[in-house]
């Protein structure tokens, strides 16, 4: 079950005024306005938050496929890339030899 927050918000008088006159003139309440606001902005932060986390995860795999690769090439004497993954050296861009 979620609960309402309360929140208090001291605005300068003249940006107070600009927010009155320009929801006046929409239609809206200031309160509206804050609120819509404050809520694009968590959401924002939100994503941004996850595109990190993300991005960390990302990572982390990368470098356990690297140490994963680091130790089956110093099992093996040689090791032919394209046995490892499906990478062709031979192939153009488009993957037609």
């Amino acid at each position: 079950m979620t609960t309402d927050v309360t929140l208090s918000l001291t605005l300068p008088a003249a940006l107070a005024a600009s927010l009155r006159k320009e929801a006046a003139q929409r239609g809206w309440t200031p309160e509206n306005i804050i609120l819509d606001c404050i809520a694009q902005h968590l959401e924002v932060a939100l994503r941004h938050r996850v595109v990190l986390e993300r991005m960390e995860q990302v990572d982390a795999a990368l470098l356990q496929l690297a140490q994963t690769v680091g130790e089956i090439e110093a099992a093996a004497e040689a090791v032919e890339p394209g046995a490892l993954c499906r990478y062709r050296p031979d192939r153009d861009a488009a993957g037609i030899s």
